[in-house]
Protein backbone atom coordinates (compact mmCIF):
# COMPACT_ATOMS: atom_id res chain seq x y z
CA UNK A 1 0.00 0.00 0.00
CA UNK A 2 1.15 3.49 -1.04
CA UNK A 3 1.33 6.45 1.02
CA UNK A 4 1.47 10.03 0.29
CA UNK A 5 1.43 13.44 1.19
CA UNK A 6 -1.29 15.22 -0.59
CA UNK A 7 0.11 18.70 -1.18
CA UNK A 8 3.28 16.74 -2.44
CA UNK A 9 1.21 14.85 -4.95
CA UNK A 10 -0.89 17.72 -6.01
CA UNK A 11 2.65 19.66 -6.47
CA UNK A 12 5.03 17.23 -8.34
CA UNK A 13 2.89 16.14 -11.12
CA UNK A 14 1.74 18.39 -14.23
CA UNK A 15 3.02 21.91 -13.11
CA UNK A 16 -0.49 23.47 -13.28
CA UNK A 17 -2.60 20.56 -14.37
CA UNK A 18 -7.53 19.51 -16.78
CA UNK A 19 -11.16 19.55 -16.28
CA UNK A 20 -14.98 21.00 -18.79
CA UNK A 21 -37.28 1.52 -19.29
CA UNK A 22 -34.33 2.87 -16.85
CA UNK A 23 -31.33 -0.47 -17.44
CA UNK A 24 -28.94 1.05 -14.61
CA UNK A 25 -30.98 3.07 -11.79
CA UNK A 26 -33.64 4.64 -10.00
CA UNK A 27 -34.12 7.56 -12.15
CA UNK A 28 -32.96 8.33 -15.42
CA UNK A 29 -34.61 9.02 -18.96
CA UNK A 30 -35.66 12.27 -19.97
CA UNK A 31 -36.14 15.88 -17.91
CA UNK A 32 -39.23 16.86 -19.50
CA UNK A 33 -41.33 15.51 -16.97
CA UNK A 34 -41.80 16.53 -12.82
CA UNK A 35 -39.48 13.81 -10.93
CA UNK A 36 -41.20 11.69 -7.58
CA UNK A 37 -38.72 11.23 -5.09
CA UNK A 38 -39.28 8.05 -2.59
CA UNK A 39 -38.81 8.02 1.14
CA UNK A 40 -35.27 5.71 0.37
CA UNK A 41 -31.92 6.12 1.62
CA UNK A 42 -29.05 5.30 -0.28
CA UNK A 43 -24.93 5.34 0.40
CA UNK A 44 -22.70 6.82 -1.54
CA UNK A 45 -19.08 4.43 -1.76
CA UNK A 46 -16.22 6.20 -2.83
CA UNK A 47 -13.59 3.82 -3.99
CA UNK A 48 -10.20 6.25 -3.50
CA UNK A 49 -7.41 4.25 -5.98
CA UNK A 50 -5.22 4.93 -8.66
CA UNK A 51 -3.56 3.47 -11.80
CA UNK A 52 -0.19 3.43 -10.40
CA UNK A 53 -1.37 1.34 -7.50
CA UNK A 54 -0.41 -2.39 -7.15
CA UNK A 55 -2.71 -3.30 -4.78
CA UNK A 56 -5.68 -1.79 -5.76
CA UNK A 57 -5.10 -3.46 -8.83
CA UNK A 58 -4.41 -6.95 -7.37
CA UNK A 59 -7.35 -6.83 -4.23
CA UNK A 60 -9.62 -3.48 -4.14
CA UNK A 61 -10.51 -2.90 -7.68
CA UNK A 62 -11.73 -6.28 -8.11
CA UNK A 63 -14.45 -5.93 -5.43
CA UNK A 64 -15.18 -2.88 -7.04
CA UNK A 65 -16.07 -3.92 -10.55
CA UNK A 66 -18.10 -6.70 -8.48
CA UNK A 67 -20.07 -3.84 -6.78
CA UNK A 68 -20.70 -1.84 -10.47
CA UNK A 69 -21.66 -5.71 -12.03
CA UNK A 70 -23.97 -5.91 -8.48
CA UNK A 71 -26.19 -3.11 -10.37
CA UNK A 72 -27.65 -2.04 -7.04
CA UNK A 73 -27.80 1.46 -7.22
CA UNK A 74 -30.88 2.00 -5.75
CA UNK A 75 -29.09 1.07 -2.29
CA UNK A 76 -25.32 1.72 -3.46
CA UNK A 77 -24.28 4.24 -5.81
CA UNK A 78 -20.62 3.33 -6.34
CA UNK A 79 -17.88 5.89 -7.61
CA UNK A 80 -14.27 4.92 -8.65
CA UNK A 81 -12.28 8.68 -7.52
CA UNK A 82 -9.23 9.09 -8.80
CA UNK A 83 -7.11 11.78 -6.37
CA UNK A 84 -3.16 11.39 -7.06
CA UNK A 85 -1.91 13.57 -10.54
CA UNK A 86 0.11 10.77 -11.31
CA UNK A 87 -2.87 8.42 -11.54
CA UNK A 88 -4.55 8.51 -15.65
CA UNK A 89 -7.58 9.16 -14.61
CA UNK A 90 -7.54 11.45 -12.58
CA UNK A 91 -10.52 14.28 -12.40
CA UNK A 92 -9.11 16.69 -14.83
CA UNK A 93 -9.95 20.88 -16.18
CA UNK A 94 -8.92 23.21 -18.36
CA UNK A 95 -9.85 27.15 -17.68
CA UNK A 96 -11.68 28.93 -20.58
CA UNK A 97 -9.01 30.12 -23.29
CA UNK A 98 -6.07 28.19 -21.39
CA UNK A 99 -3.83 25.59 -22.69
CA UNK A 100 -3.11 24.61 -19.30
CA UNK A 101 -4.12 21.51 -17.57
CA UNK A 102 -5.18 21.41 -14.44
CA UNK A 103 -6.28 19.10 -11.66
CA UNK A 104 -9.81 19.96 -10.72
CA UNK A 105 -10.63 22.50 -7.92
CA UNK A 106 -13.53 20.36 -7.34
CA UNK A 107 -11.72 16.71 -6.71
CA UNK A 108 -9.70 17.91 -3.30
CA UNK A 109 -13.19 19.54 -2.13
CA UNK A 110 -14.92 16.00 -2.38
CA UNK A 111 -11.99 14.20 -0.96
CA UNK A 112 -11.58 15.88 2.22
CA UNK A 113 -15.44 15.79 2.78
CA UNK A 114 -15.60 11.89 2.64
CA UNK A 115 -11.90 10.92 3.91
CA UNK A 116 -9.79 11.91 6.98
CA UNK A 117 -7.09 13.94 4.58
CA UNK A 118 -7.53 17.29 6.19
CA UNK A 119 -7.14 15.70 9.85
CA UNK A 120 -4.86 13.21 9.16
CA UNK A 121 -2.84 14.74 6.64
CA UNK A 122 -1.78 12.01 4.43
CA UNK A 123 -3.98 9.09 2.81
CA UNK A 124 -3.69 5.61 1.89
CA UNK A 125 -5.17 3.64 -1.06
CA UNK A 126 -6.85 1.54 -1.37
CA UNK A 127 -9.71 2.89 0.43
CA UNK A 128 -13.25 2.58 0.53
CA UNK A 129 -15.56 5.18 2.47
CA UNK A 130 -18.99 4.87 2.53
CA UNK A 131 -20.91 8.17 2.83
CA UNK A 132 -18.36 10.31 5.27
CA UNK A 133 -16.83 7.19 7.20
CA UNK A 134 -13.86 4.30 6.10
CA UNK A 135 -15.37 1.25 5.92
CA UNK A 136 -12.30 -0.52 4.67
CA UNK A 137 -8.72 -1.16 2.45
CA UNK A 138 -7.01 -3.86 1.00
CA UNK A 139 -9.11 -6.44 2.31
CA UNK A 140 -12.49 -5.18 1.45
CA UNK A 141 -14.96 -7.56 0.26
CA UNK A 142 -18.36 -6.87 -1.98
CA UNK A 143 -20.47 -8.56 0.72
CA UNK A 144 -18.39 -6.07 3.62
CA UNK A 145 -19.76 -3.37 1.59
CA UNK A 146 -23.26 -4.37 1.22
CA UNK A 147 -23.36 -4.80 4.92
CA UNK A 148 -22.37 -1.67 5.74
CA UNK A 149 -24.30 0.25 3.45
CA UNK A 150 -27.37 -1.94 4.87
CA UNK A 151 -26.43 -0.82 8.36
CA UNK A 152 -26.33 3.02 6.89
CA UNK A 153 -29.86 2.88 4.66
CA UNK A 154 -31.45 2.32 7.91
CA UNK A 155 -31.87 5.16 9.20
CA UNK A 156 -34.71 7.75 8.80
CA UNK A 157 -34.27 9.65 5.17
CA UNK A 158 -33.38 13.53 6.26
CA UNK A 159 -34.01 14.44 2.54
CA UNK A 160 -35.13 11.92 -0.45
CA UNK A 161 -33.21 12.75 -3.94
CA UNK A 162 -34.63 11.96 -7.55
CA UNK A 163 -32.61 12.67 -10.65
CA UNK A 164 -32.99 12.31 -14.50
CA UNK A 165 -30.54 13.56 -17.16
CA UNK A 166 -30.65 14.00 -21.02
CA UNK A 167 -28.06 14.99 -23.83
CA UNK A 168 -28.67 16.86 -26.72
CA UNK A 169 -24.89 16.94 -28.63
CA UNK A 170 -22.11 17.92 -25.91
CA UNK A 171 -25.10 19.48 -23.41
CA UNK A 172 -26.17 17.39 -20.59
CA UNK A 173 -29.63 19.01 -18.71
CA UNK A 174 -29.52 17.52 -15.14
CA UNK A 175 -33.08 17.75 -13.17
CA UNK A 176 -32.82 16.86 -9.32
CA UNK A 177 -35.77 16.76 -6.79
CA UNK A 178 -35.34 16.71 -3.13
CA UNK A 179 -38.12 16.16 -0.79
CA UNK A 180 -38.15 16.55 3.22
CA UNK A 181 -38.86 13.49 5.00
CA UNK A 182 -37.10 14.00 8.71
CA UNK A 183 -34.73 17.15 8.22
CA UNK A 184 -32.58 18.26 10.68
CA UNK A 185 -34.41 21.37 12.78
CA UNK A 186 -32.57 24.90 11.29
CA UNK A 187 -30.04 22.83 8.25
CA UNK A 188 -29.59 24.23 5.08
CA UNK A 189 -29.16 20.97 2.81
CA UNK A 190 -26.58 21.72 -0.24
CA UNK A 191 -26.24 19.33 -3.65
CA UNK A 192 -23.43 17.77 -5.61
CA UNK A 193 -23.85 17.15 -9.70
CA UNK A 194 -20.94 14.61 -10.58
CA UNK A 195 -20.45 13.32 -13.79
CA UNK A 196 -19.09 9.99 -14.44
CA UNK A 197 -17.91 7.68 -17.24
CA UNK A 198 -19.31 4.75 -16.81
CA UNK A 199 -16.29 2.31 -18.24
CA UNK A 200 -12.69 3.34 -19.71
CA UNK A 201 -9.94 1.31 -20.40
CA UNK A 202 -6.33 2.36 -19.13
CA UNK A 203 -3.13 0.62 -17.90
CA UNK A 204 -3.65 -0.40 -14.12
CA UNK A 205 -0.67 -1.79 -11.85
CA UNK A 206 -1.38 -5.09 -10.75
CA UNK A 207 0.90 -5.95 -8.29
CA UNK A 208 3.13 -8.86 -9.40
CA UNK A 209 1.36 -8.91 -12.91
CA UNK A 210 3.05 -5.36 -13.69
CA UNK A 211 0.61 -3.09 -15.91
CA UNK A 212 -2.57 -4.78 -17.50
CA UNK A 213 -5.00 -2.70 -19.62
CA UNK A 214 -7.86 -2.73 -17.67
CA UNK A 215 -11.58 -1.61 -17.61
CA UNK A 216 -12.20 0.98 -15.02
CA UNK A 217 -16.29 1.73 -13.61
CA UNK A 218 -17.74 4.67 -13.13
CA UNK A 219 -14.71 7.14 -13.12
CA UNK A 220 -15.46 10.58 -11.51
CA UNK A 221 -14.70 13.16 -14.34
CA UNK A 222 -16.75 16.36 -14.15
CA UNK A 223 -18.75 18.45 -11.54
CA UNK A 224 -21.91 20.30 -13.19
CA UNK A 225 -21.20 23.23 -10.58
CA UNK A 226 -18.74 25.97 -11.01
CA UNK A 227 -17.58 29.39 -8.62
CA UNK A 228 -18.28 32.60 -9.77
CA UNK A 229 -15.23 32.47 -11.85
CA UNK A 230 -16.19 29.02 -13.52
CA UNK A 231 -13.81 26.98 -11.67
CA UNK A 232 -15.67 23.50 -11.02
CA UNK A 233 -16.27 23.05 -7.39
CA UNK A 234 -17.87 20.08 -5.55
CA UNK A 235 -20.88 21.61 -4.27
CA UNK A 236 -23.63 24.13 -5.16
CA UNK A 237 -22.79 27.77 -4.26
CA UNK A 238 -26.11 28.14 -2.49
CA UNK A 239 -28.41 25.58 -0.38
CA UNK A 240 -30.82 24.04 -2.25
CA UNK A 241 -32.94 23.71 0.42
CA UNK A 242 -32.90 26.02 4.00
CA UNK A 243 -34.32 24.70 6.58
CA UNK A 244 -36.74 23.24 4.91
CA UNK A 245 -40.59 22.07 7.15
CA UNK A 246 -40.94 18.49 6.71
CA UNK A 247 -42.30 17.45 3.24
CA UNK A 248 -41.35 20.31 1.57
CA UNK A 249 -40.32 19.76 -2.12
CA UNK A 250 -37.70 21.84 -5.05
CA UNK A 251 -36.84 21.02 -7.96
CA UNK A 252 -34.12 22.67 -9.82
CA UNK A 253 -32.63 21.68 -13.21
CA UNK A 254 -29.05 22.46 -14.28
CA UNK A 255 -27.17 22.70 -17.27
CA UNK A 256 -23.52 21.51 -18.31
CA UNK A 257 -21.45 20.89 -21.07
CA UNK A 258 -18.63 18.76 -22.28
CA UNK A 259 -15.73 20.84 -23.47
CA UNK A 260 -13.26 18.45 -25.87
CA UNK A 261 -9.55 18.98 -25.23
CA UNK A 262 -7.98 20.53 -27.86
CA UNK A 263 -5.53 18.48 -29.97
CA UNK A 264 -2.45 20.75 -29.26
CA UNK A 265 -2.54 20.13 -25.55
CA UNK A 266 -3.37 16.79 -25.80
CA UNK A 267 0.35 16.52 -27.68
CA UNK A 268 1.86 18.86 -25.04
CA UNK A 269 1.52 16.10 -22.05
CA UNK A 270 1.58 12.76 -24.60
CA UNK A 271 4.46 11.75 -22.61
CA UNK A 272 1.82 10.97 -19.93
CA UNK A 273 -0.20 8.75 -21.60
CA UNK A 274 -3.59 9.85 -20.62
CA UNK A 275 -6.88 8.28 -21.66
CA UNK A 276 -8.72 11.42 -23.01
CA UNK A 277 -12.10 12.03 -22.06
CA UNK A 278 -14.05 11.34 -25.26
CA UNK A 279 -17.98 12.44 -24.80
CA UNK A 280 -20.13 9.19 -25.27
CA UNK A 281 -23.63 10.17 -23.88
CA UNK A 282 -24.61 6.46 -23.81
CA UNK A 283 -21.19 5.86 -21.61
CA UNK A 284 -22.18 8.44 -19.19
CA UNK A 285 -24.58 9.05 -15.85
CA UNK A 286 -24.73 11.65 -12.91
CA UNK A 287 -24.53 10.99 -9.26
CA UNK A 288 -26.51 13.53 -7.31
CA UNK A 289 -25.32 13.63 -3.22
CA UNK A 290 -27.38 15.73 -0.80
CA UNK A 291 -25.00 17.23 2.07
CA UNK A 292 -25.86 18.84 5.22
CA UNK A 293 -23.85 21.31 6.04
CA UNK A 294 -22.82 21.41 9.76
CA UNK A 295 -20.16 23.72 11.86
CA UNK A 296 -17.33 22.19 11.07
CA UNK A 297 -14.29 23.79 9.51
CA UNK A 298 -12.41 21.28 8.17
CA UNK A 299 -15.66 18.62 7.50
CA UNK A 300 -18.28 21.60 6.15
CA UNK A 301 -20.90 18.73 4.67
CA UNK A 302 -22.11 15.53 5.85
CA UNK A 303 -23.65 13.48 2.97
CA UNK A 304 -27.46 12.59 3.92
CA UNK A 305 -28.41 10.63 0.78
CA UNK A 306 -27.74 10.19 -3.10
CA UNK A 307 -28.97 8.75 -6.51
CA UNK A 308 -27.56 7.89 -9.54
CA UNK A 309 -28.89 8.58 -13.48
CA UNK A 310 -28.26 7.23 -16.96
CA UNK A 311 -27.55 9.88 -19.12
CA UNK A 312 -30.56 9.16 -22.06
Amino acid sequence: MKKLLLLAVVAAGLAGMMQSCKPDGPDGGSTAGSLTVANKQRSLVVYHTATWCGPCGLYAMPEFKKLVAANDVDNIVPLDYHSSNSSRLVPLWMKANNDTLFIAPFAQQFLYTVSNINTSGQYSIPTFWLNNSLIGSSNIKLADIQSSAVNANSIPVEIGVAASASASGQNLSIKYKLKAFAPEAGSDYYVSAFIVEKSVTALQTVSGSGDVSTAHERILRASAFNNASGAPVAWSTSASMTSPAANAEVEKTISWTYTAIPQAVKDKYVALGLPWWNWNPANTGVVIAVWRKVNDTVKPYYLVNTVYADVK
